[in-house]
């Protein structure tokens, strides 16, 4: 008797399986494709956060901004849609940005890669700025 096999077993994933990784594979190109988008208009500023958040501050509600570097981590917990209440960060990498104060006293820190030419866009649209950033900071 050659040739015969006495045992032959075939087996594949679950269904479910199939299931979670290609809900993993989208969570990873959504996430992938997230961009934050930051525009300075003479009535607003407003930074898009890929599909999840868009934040809005009208120029009236802007006391003053800073053009500065910050700690991700230690001041905001990381990047990301950062804080709650009166102190929010809104970024995606680095550690500059522009630090903007409100007139009501909140705080949004805006990640930024070219923070200097952000802080001189507010400064076109009647915000009072101010650079904080050391001399040697350069922009990307």
């Amino acid at each position: 008797m050659t040739g015969m096999g006495l045992y032959e077993e075939a087996q594949g994933f679950g269904v479910w399986m199939y299931a979670v990784s290609a809900l993993m594979i989208l969570v990873a190109l959504s996430v992938g494709s997230l961009k934050m988008k930051t525009t300075v208009g003479s009535d607003a500023v407003t930074v898009r956060f890929g599909f999840l958040n868009t934040t809005r501050v009208p120029i009236a509600e802007i006391a003053r901004a800073e053009a500065t570097a910050y700690r991700p981590v230690r001041d905001y917990g990381g990047w990301g849609i950062r804080g709650f209440g009166r102190r929010r960060a809104l970024n995606v990498r680095g550690d500059r940005g522009v630090l903007i104060v409100r007139t009501d006293g909140s705080t949004l820190m805006i990640g930024s890669q070219r923070p200097r030419e952000l802080l001189s866009a507010l400064a076109r649209a009647g915000v009072a700025t101010e650079d904080k950033l050391p001399a040697d900071v350069r922009e990307f």
